[in-house]
């Protein structure tokens, strides 16, 4: 018999990451997670959501957990994208570190069901360590663009991720977008 044989994952094994069917359950987590926020993330929702047996969410993840990371990666790597192609245009400086405390901010309002799941999973250890990591990756981008302007720039771009996400965390809670403050923080970068 000629072909291609089809392989067989066993029991405990993983599909890769890249699985159009991975991308389906984090799709579908999303989703529930924008519908009905961080308590209704179950095992359960997400499968059904996604149209898939609830033993087909083991195949990708080992557990709730790890699909809240692949949600929390996603989430970032797409926001940190969007931010680099609408800061790509203006030369490094502090306009640059403005433009990208602005994009970061309108993303997070784009996704707001999402954010706000993210920001509710901080609690969990793992989300936590994700979330300085990507804090001292974007502080680092910022105070590429400072260094020029400030002799502490990691220091101060550090402070204003810090205040960056604050804002964030507000207009969540407010459900709009809060001008007056966000025209604060951009003021608060050295020229």
């Amino acid at each position: 018999m000629s072909g291609t044989r089809v392989r067989r994952r066993g029991p405990g094994s993983r599909a890769d990451e890249h699985h159009p069917t991975r991308r389906e359950l984090v799709n579908a987590a999303a989703i529930v997670a924008e519908r009905d926020g961080l308590a209704a993330l179950s095992v359960d929702s997400v499968t059904r959501t996604a149209g898939h047996a609830k033993g087909t969410f083991y195949v990708h993840f080992a557990d709730r957990s790890e699909l809240l990371i692949d949600l929390h990666r996603r989430f970032h790597e797409e926001l940190f994208q969007r931010i680099r192609e609408s800061s790509a245009a203006i030369p490094a400086g502090p306009e640059r570190a403005r433009m990208m405390i602005t994009s970061f901010l309108d993303g997070c309002r784009q996704q707001v069901g999402v954010r706000s799941m993210l920001l509710q999973a901080r609690g969990l250890p793992e989300i936590a360590d994700l979330a300085r990591q990507r804090n001292t990756e974007a502080a680092r981008e910022i105070a590429s663009n400072l260094s020029a302007a400030t002799p502490t720039p990691l220091e101060t771009a550090q402070l204003l991720v810090g205040a960056t996400v604050e804002i964030a965390l507000q207009e969540l809670h407010t459900g709009k977008r809060l001008s007056r403050l966000r025209s604060a923080l951009l003021n608060m970068i050295p020229d």
